[in-house]
């Protein structure tokens, strides 16, 4: 059964911790159909315990009907798990969190939401306008500030959405920074606009990168080699699998392309490294959710009891439950997970 067929299946089930893998494993791929999204988000709003669940929610963009559920759930939830859901509506397009402005007066000055106010109507130029600011923007300020960059990213997002830029303007971007020693904000949102464009004729610049010593450069390269979806770039990753520097990021990123040579590639990876590093492996192996990787998982199982790093008792009741397979040992690990 495949790795979608198998979320088709489950993710309707009462089983709290089925579904709070699931939401894990759902993270970071980017072909999740928007009815498990609204599902999962219609779990935390009827149930509050299962509110751990918003916690690894990424919403469409463009997905109208979430962003309505959101609205309405505002209205039935408790004040401790609000912010969750206040949080996923600035994740959606400009046009719908300006229609959900009266909800997020906490969460976005009044300088800003005249920005979103030139995304959803203005010109391409008064648009361009706005990314050259927010740059300046950023480089002046001086500590990082997550909420202007993510609002540099809507910035972006419009640009390709709207057209208003081309893949050579996004290379020469890439470009001007990739000989650097660092990059430059506008370099990693030059990579972000890679992956929005499906440029997947960049897999092999962007994976030279990997073993750059910059989280926020790593992080967008990994999102737009796992948008990509495809064995290319599993074949140019997979030499990193067994890089002390690079292996979390490589791992991450065939672990979130859903094909049976990325899981052959990490069943390998999985022999090859070092015992330290077997745990982003098996992780990995877990979440493809692929009936071929249960030797090296069973592998792992027998020789680690317990972790700092991954909860091992989630990862390997929920692969043997979804793929049911009936492991002697899963009540123990339900008996652990119920009391944690």
């Amino acid at each position: 059964m495949s790795y979608e067929r198998i979320i088709d299946q489950y993710i309707t089930t009462n089983d709290h911790f089925l579904q709070e893998f699931i939401a894990q494993t759902l993270h970071d791929y980017p072909n999740k159909k928007n009815e498990w999204t609204r599902f999962l988000l219609r779990e935390a709003i009827q149930n509050p315990e299962k509110a751990t669940i918003l916690l690894y929610l990424k919403v469409e963009p463009e997905d109208v009907e979430a962003a309505m559920m959101i609205k309405e759930g505002l209205d039935r939830i408790h004040n401790s798990i609000r912010h969750f859901f206040t949080q996923l509506l600035l994740d959606f397009t400009p046009d719908i969190i300006l229609e959900n402005q009266h909800l997020l007066t906490d969460l976005i000055n009044d300088q800003d939401w005249d920005i979103y106010q030139v995304l959803s109507e203005g010109s391409e130029d008064e648009v361009w306008k706005e990314y050259i600011k927010i740059l300046t923007r950023l480089e002046s300020e001086s500590d990082f500030n997550m909420n202007v960059y993510l609002l540099a990213k809507k910035i972006a997002f419009t640009l390709v959405k709207k057209n208003y830029i081309t893949r050579d303007q996004v290379m020469m971007m890439f470009e001007a920074n990739r000989n650097e020693e660092w990059f430059q904000y506008d370099g990693y949102l030059a990579v972000y606009m890679m992956g929005l464009m499906e440029m997947k004729e960049t897999t092999a610049q962007l994976v030279s990168l990997l073993t750059r010593d910059d989280d926020m450069l790593l992080e967008e390269i990994s999102e737009a080699l796992i948008s990509f979806q495809t064995d290319e770039v599993v074949d140019a990753v997979k030499v990193y699998l067994n890089d002390m520097e690079a292996n979390i990021f490589a791992t991450s990123i065939i672990e979130n392309i859903k094909t049976e040579h990325a899981v052959n590639e990490l069943r390998n990876a999985y022999h090859q490294v070092e015992a330290d590093m077997q745990g982003t492996i098996f992780e990995a192996l877990v979440h493809q959710l692929s009936p071929s990787a249960e030797p090296e998982i069973q592998d792992y199982l027998n020789h680690v009891g317990s972790s700092n790093f991954i909860d091992i008792n989630l990862l390997a009741y929920s692969y043997f439950k979804l793929l049911g397979i009936d492991h002697p040992r899963l009540g123990i690990w339900r008996d652990n997970l119920d009391k944690r």
